[in-house]
This record gives C-alpha cells, sequence and structure tokens, in this order.
C-alpha cells in the first residue's frame, strides 16, 4: 500500500462522501466524528458505485440494494435491503442478493497532514 493525497480536509463534510481517486482505484471519503475515513466506491454485492448513497450517522447505504457499511471500517451492517430504495420483504431480499453473503467493502486508513488528507491505498 502507497500514501496517497486524497483531498484537502476543508473539502470533505460529515454529511455526504467525496469521491476522488488513490492508485487508480476510486475511493469515498467522508469526515466521521473528529475523523476522516475512506472505502471503496465499489459496493460487493453487484460491484456497483455507491457515491451517491446516503451517509447517516458514519454508515453509507448503498443507492441500488441499501446494503450498510461502516464508514471507517467497511463492515456490513446489512445486506442487501431494498431495490433501487423500495423496501423488499424477506423473499425478495434472499433472491435480490443472488446467492452472496454479505460482504464488507475494502476501506483505507486516513492521516491528516496540516490540511492534506492521505489515504494508504
Amino acid at each position: 500500500m502507497t500514501k496517497v493525497k486524497i483531498a484537502a480536509a476543508s473539502d470533505i463534510s460529515t454529511d455526504k462522501v467525496s469521491k476522488t481517486t488513490a492508485n487508480g482505484q476510486t475511493i469515498l471519503v467522508a469526515k466521521v466524528g473528529d475523523g476522516y475515513c475512506a472505502i471503496a466506491n465499489k459496493c460487493p454485492h453487484l460491484g456497483l458505485p455507491m457515491s451517491k448513497g446516503k451517509l447517516e450517522n458514519g454508515i453509507l447505504t448503498c443507492p441500488f440494494h441499501g446494503s450498510k457499511f461502516e464508514m471507517c471500517t467497511g463492515k456490513n451492517v446489512e445486506w442487501v435491503e431494498t431495490f433501487v430504495g423500495i423496501p423488499l420483504p424477506g423473499a425478495a431480499k434472499k433472491m435480490m442478493a443472488m446467492g452472496k453473503s454479505p460482504t464488507d467493502v475494502a476501506s483505507f486508513p486516513v492521516t491528516q497532514e496540516g490540511e492534506d488528507l492521505f489515504a494508504e491505498a
């Protein structure tokens, strides 16, 4: 892993994710609490981008299937809950999951040096 500048701290907010690149991969950055966090912009369910997902209390929701991930660890906390925002009943959740087990999304340590943010990617 290589340390790469990803953003200026003043460009990152607590209410949404910002999309950037590090070593050729697209990552999402957000301020969570007093720190900054980064995860891959690729939902492990179907590989769709999560940059338009909703960020609440440090949890990012995939806009396509409602899977939820901790922004700072990438840990999956809910798996395939909706279809483009429409809640799914139990049997439909299993079908929409397409046999895939709940999976974490890749996360990247973020450090701050002055006003600059760096990720290990």
